[in-house]
């Protein structure tokens, strides 16, 4: 079978391949793969054991290693005529010295606890790139499917210290809007040594020596699929509590080195995980939670797996929604650059963030980790029939906003405001809300909602003026061609903007004017952007033009007074018709 082909004309030609148990001849999920060559690259296979490499590493070396099986090296060429390379279990006898000491009930706690030490002394930190997955469903049925490029910071004494979000993209079930848990929230506060409280059920990592002894059965297992030197120690509580993880620990006991650790937690007890809609009840009732060290560098974390598993229960629906969130870590030591805003936004959530930021074919093709899997090509296939999909091919599709409820807009030359894009509640409820006004509250670190913009339904103003907040985004990101390049967006921050009761036809055209007039400055920013403009120089740019958008803004508030003056508004609609081939008195009913 010949797998060498051509992905699209702005991709580079793949060579992919599987690994399989060459026992049981099925797919290994997450094997690491390591070329060796004129230049090193690291990557991972998906969970059907597939994976993919430019084919300007056909001539390079590859190194294939999984958990429990022994290394194989071969040549990347090999996988251009067969499909699939098979590795042997490595298998070996415990150690006898540590064969005798768990006899001794007291050794498997004293190993934990001198590996715990280790790790909770560390101060060993890392900064690397990060791609996350994540699906969730209800009775086999896709209802989101979130895919995002982040900068991460992470250490072995507290996990992951940080995620910024770069790119993403986004799915979701139009029969069943539900967002789900803020997962990078979730686990980002999982600590993996420390012992302050978390959203999470604790394990022994997060514990004292002493409430380890008083409240976990540890004992050393025996391990078929252990390797030379590895050890399995299982830990559970003596006496059930949600609170309190079940698990097991692969380590080097001579090395003293974590190389994967299993968390399971049946009808845990989270702290911070409700619904904030009053109507919805979140019941959790399994958790899930791997996390495997980079055999290649084992102080840094590899991956992170998360399965949740929870009851939704409302009015007029209960389900059971299951999610899966598989977060890699890559490019170790190098990170992405930061998008910039000309102005502050306070994001929400991630979701309110990936609408918000570029999420350019380009970027996306030279930064694609592995091979979508079969579970992500049949739950993207869904959401192109029964859903909706934000921000893939750089698109967001006017019609599912009422879906999204985001509080960002960006400017798209197809689209123009309306009141619904700016979360005005009816006068009806104005009327039943003047009494007992609630701003709304945050998404806080591992709360959970049944949407992340259902919150802003309470968020509209209680003012008769009008403060219309736009910004530009510019990011900067290297191509696959090898080439930095440089987009921005122009932004409507809804959250932070202020509407006046007004609901007239003049009114929505202002609003739109305005927009129209941060987009001519973008637009003319971008102009002047060249080959070898640096990101700061690009920074410095658009934030001149921003300031000069400002300047015009408040010469068309002054010459249309506020939208009273249509003469004003006419003429100002022409200038913006005549810049952008937009009349926006003419589209807007």
């Amino acid at each position: 079978m010949t797998i060498f082909f051509c992905i699209t004309s702005l991709a580079q030609s793949k060579i992919e391949g599987f690994i399989y148990d060459g026992m049981s001849d099925v797919p290994l999920p997450y094997c690491t793969i390591r070329i060796y060559g004129s230049q090193a690259h690291s990557t991972i296979t998906n969970e059907d054991g597939k994976f993919a490499v430019d084919s300007i590493y056909s001539s390079d070396s590859i190194e294939v290693r999984h958990l429990g099986f022994k290394t194989i090296k071969t040549v990347v060429s090999y996988f251009e005529k067969e499909s699939k390379l098979q590795l042997e279990m490595d298998v070996s006898v415990l150690d006898e010295v540590v064969l005798t000491a768990s006899q001794n009930e007291v050794y498997p706690y004293k190993l934990l606890e001198r590996i715990i030490e280790v790790y909770r002394n560390s101060k060993n930190t890392t900064v690397s790139k990060a791609f996350l997955t994540m699906i969730s469903s209800t009775r086999n049925i896709p209802i989101e499917h979130v895919e995002g490029f982040y900068n991460s910071e992470q250490s072995l004494a507290n996990g992951i210290l940080d995620l910024k979000v770069k790119s993403g993209r986004f799915g979701q079930n139009r029969a069943f809007p539900f967002y789900s848990l803020d997962n990078t929230k979730i686990l980002s506060d999982f600590q993996l040594f420390g012992t302050s409280k978390q959203i999470l059920p604790d394990y022994p990592g997060n514990l004292t020596y002493n409430a380890i002894q008083r409240i976990y059965d540890v004992k050393i297992d025996d391990c078929v699929e252990c390797s030379q030197g590895e050890v399995s120690i299982s830990f559970s509580p003596k006496v059930a509590n949600g609170r309190l993880f079940y698990g097991n620990m692969l380590i080097d006991h001579q090395l003293l080195i974590i190389k994967k650790i299993e968390l399971l937690a049946v009808d845990p007890i989270t702290n911070a995980l409700a619904s904030i809609n009053k109507d919805v009840e979140l019941t959790p009732r399994e958790i899930r939670l791997n996390i495997v060290f980079n055999p290649i560098d084992p102080e840094k974390i590899q991956y992170l797996e998360l399965h949740f598993q929870m009851g939704y229960r409302s009015k007029n629906i209960s389900e059971i929604i299951d999610s899966r969130t598989f977060l890699y870590f890559f490019d170790y030591d190098t990170f992405y650059e930061d998008p910039y805003f000309t102005k502050t936004i306070h994001f929400n959530n991630d979701y309110d963030k990936m609408i918000a930021l570029q999420a350019s074919d380009d970027f996306w093709e030279s930064n694609y980790q592995f091979p979508k899997s079969i579970n992500e090509n049949k739950s993207m296939d869904f959401m192109k029939k029964n859903g909706f999909l934000i921000n893939f091919n750089n698109y967001i599709p006017l019609d599912d906003l009422k879906y999204t409820r985001p509080t960002v807009l960006s400017w798209q030359q197809g689209r123009r405001l309306n009141w619904e894009h700016l979360h005005r509640l009816t006068t009806e409820e104005y009327e039943s809300d003047t009494m007992g006004y609630n701003r709304g509250l945050n998404l806080s670190t591992g709360k959970a909602y049944d949407t992340p913009f259902q919150h802003l339904q309470t968020k509209a103003s209680r003012n008769d003026k009008d403060n219309i907040n736009i910004c530009y985004m510019v990011d900067s990101y290297i191509g696959e061609n090898g080439i930095t390049k440089i987009v921005s967006r122009t932004l409507l921050d809804i959250d932070s903007s202020q509407f006046s009761h007004e609901r007239t036809k003049n009114k929505l055209v202002y609003f739109n004017i305005i927009f129209d007039i941060y987009e001519v400055y973008r637009q003319l920013a971008a102009s002047r952007i060249m080959e070898n403009t640096t990101f700061e120089e690009a920074k410095i740019i658009y934030d001149e033009m921003y300031k000069a958008a400002l300047t015009e803004v408040k010469k068309m508030e002054k010459e249309t007074s506020n939208d009273s003056d249509y003469e004003g508004l006419v003429k100002w609609n022409n200038r913006i018709k005549a810049k952008l081939n937009i009349d926006n008195l003419a589209s807007i009913k």
